[in-house]
């Protein structure tokens, strides 16, 4: 279903200024329909506004999807320079890609906590009081670090997979970071014929991956 809103302004323009800047698009994205011409009044009596109804052209993405763009490009504004935000969902993710050239240790922050720190914020914001993607998952990427650290990730269990299929006996994943361990989470749930649990070992915790025969 197309993302759909109505605003208000002193004129049509303006109320369609005002639903693009809400929605963190450009006038050629969007459908207007306008439902209330507006009216200065006489002296300022009677003054009435504009209200129209915009709908966005593309259907490929949710309410959500657009107010966490908008959202994280406001808090990018006040951390780096030259930066743009890139927005793609799926069924149940929605992915904003950063680009920029300087700065991007600065967003990833160590072993990327905090990209998670603004996947965390961004997604409660932007779940606000909107009527499409709520329930999607807002996952954020700073020039395909993410995207290449899951690919170390599924290729590690992939390895460990196989070896506990082929000597029927249990392994343990080193030890990673949360947000590692969430990678490695969805990558073995693809998995056949395996199963897996949490271990706590101290301060730490560790992914333990048995034959599906031999029970845990």
């Amino acid at each position: 279903m197309p993302v759909e809103i109505e605003k208000e302004g002193k004129t049509v323009s303006e109320a369609t200024i005002n639903a693009c800047e809400e929605l963190g698009v450009s006038r050629s994205d969007i459908d207007v329909e306008v439902i209330k011409e507006g009216s200065k009044g006489v002296f300022g009596i009677g003054e009435r506004l504009a209200k129209v109804k915009v709908t966005l052209k593309s259907d490929g993405v949710s309410e959500k999807g657009l107010k966490a763009k908008k959202t994280l490009e406001n808090i990018l504004g006040y951390l780096v320079e030259n930066q743009t935000v890139a927005l793609s969902e799926t069924s149940d993710r929605i992915k904003l890609e950063i680009n920029l050239s300087d700065d991007k240790g600065l967003l990833i922050g160590k072993r990327g906590e905090t990209l998670k720190a603004l996947e965390y914020i961004v997604g409660r914001i932007s779940a606000k009081d909107c009527e499409t993607g709520r329930d999607k998952r807002v996952y954020i990427d700073v020039d395909g670090y993410i995207s290449k650290k899951e690919d170390i990730v599924n290729k590690r269990v992939s390895e460990a997979v196989q070896k506990v299929k082929k000597s029927k006996r249990r392994y343990i994943l080193d030890r990673m970071p949360a947000n590692e361990r969430r990678m490695a989470y969805i990558a073995l749930k693809r998995e056949r014929g395996i199963s897996f649990e949490t271990v706590v070992e101290g301060d730490y915790k560790k992914i333990v991956i048995f034959p599906s025969s031999s029970g845990r």
